[in-house]
């Protein structure tokens, strides 16, 4: 796979694959930093801006696009300089597939690359989150190592929320 930055001019590609999420009636984009509700050059500086001299209150992190045969297939969020409280709430790592492309181990390809950054980064662990009900991510941060620390359903509105630990 490749992973890199958004550019001036993926706006097209990044459309289309938000596009697909909706007709799957999907609302949130995973890992997409705000993408649907922003102005589109602005998201790009901002996710530009964060990979260099990082956001207040966030520190620096990465959203790459990540592509297999030129075809964008999800969105990567690294994010290895969150305070300890940020960690907690939404985790070190966050990512998403595209609807027709799950169930092809991207998911997995996408989560240990990230590990393989925080690691290069200078973590020694990074923590995971994600609802419970979602199995295929489950199962995606166990094969990559992750162990249940946590559990809650503060932020979810009754959806429960699990944290992984994986050590590097």
């Amino acid at each position: 796979m490749l992973y890199r930055l958004p550019k001036m001019n993926d706006k097209r590609i990044l459309q289309e694959y938000m596009q697909e999420h909706y007709d799957k009636e999907e609302t949130g984009i995973s890992a997409s930093h705000g993408l649907p509700a922003s102005e589109y050059a602005d998201w790009v500086e901002k996710i530009q801006r964060s990979a260099s001299v990082g956001e207040e209150g966030w520190g620096r992190y990465l959203l790459y696009l990540c592509f297999e045969n030129d075809k964008l297939i999800g969105l990567l969020s690294i994010r290895y300089e969150l305070p300890q409280n940020l960690t907690e709430e939404i985790g070190d790592i966050g990512y998403g597939v595209r609807p027709s492309e799950r169930n092809k181990g991207y998911a997995t390809a996408m989560l240990r690359y990230a590990l393989s950054v925080c690691k290069e980064k200078g973590k020694d662990k990074v923590l995971l989150g994600c609802y419970k009900d979602n199995l295929p991510s489950v199962a995606v941060i166990k094969k990559c190592g992750g162990v249940l620390v946590a559990e809650n359903d503060n932020y979810n509105e009754g959806r429960i929320s699990q944290y992984y630990e994986i050590k590097l």
